[in-house]
């Protein structure tokens, strides 16, 4: 019978999986359209810069929509996985429970809602921009997954990013507040930064 330290280690090597699977599917979903588009519809580096700006902000806006109004509203089919991640905070199972996308289906799916409007919007007006702005999705999605699993499993953070694990425990502890996981930039914008 394996002791809590085993089944810990048994669930980081699942949960590490499970994360590389995803970061594998979010890279196909998003960074290779994101290459795609720059090289078919390069528009210069003003506009790919551009794009990225606003697909960090998009998808930094998008982090707080999901986790605020689909993951923590009971009853939704989203909210009940993430309900586990909740409960299972300092258990053995935690690293089994910690990815935001779920799984690779999900992160496709998650890509091609955020993807195909954009792409559409981009090439019937002619902005530009979407290469920097799939791109910047991407990045911030890979990032929000890895900072994520370090802030669970007590991994080490670059030193800006330490105040992001404060900051996160701190939703765990009051789960109606804080819902951007590192950058809390809707947080601050929607007031759901201080209500701690």
């Amino acid at each position: 019978m394996q002791d809590a330290a085993e089944n810990r280690a048994d669930a980081i090597a699942q949960g590490r999986a499970i994360k590389w699977t995803n970061a594998l599917a979010a890279f196909l979903c998003g960074g290779v359209p994101a290459a795609a588009l720059t090289f078919l519809a390069w528009e210069g580096t003003a506009r790919w810069t551009i794009g990225f700006a606003a697909g960090l902000l998009w998808a930094n806006l998008f982090e707080y929509l999901y986790h605020r109004y689909l993951l923590h509203i009971p009853g939704k089919f989203f909210a009940d996985r993430h309900l586990m991640h909740h409960a299972s905070v300092g258990t053995p199972e935690e690293p089994l429970n910690i990815n935001f996308g779920g799984s690779p289906l999900w992160i496709g799916l998650l890509f091609a809602v955020n993807d195909v409007p954009l792409v559409v919007a981009d090439l019937l007006l002619g902005w530009g921009v979407v290469g920097g702005a799939l791109a910047a999705f991407t990045l911030y999605f890979l990032a929000l997954e890895e900072i994520h699993w370090r802030i669970h499993v007590g991994e080490r953070l670059p030193g800006a990013l330490e105040r992001a694990r404060a900051y996160h425990t701190a939703h765990h502890d009051f789960p109606d507040a804080r819902y951007n996981v590192f950058l809390p930039l809707s947080d601050w914008l929607f007031g759901s930064s201080r209500r701690i």
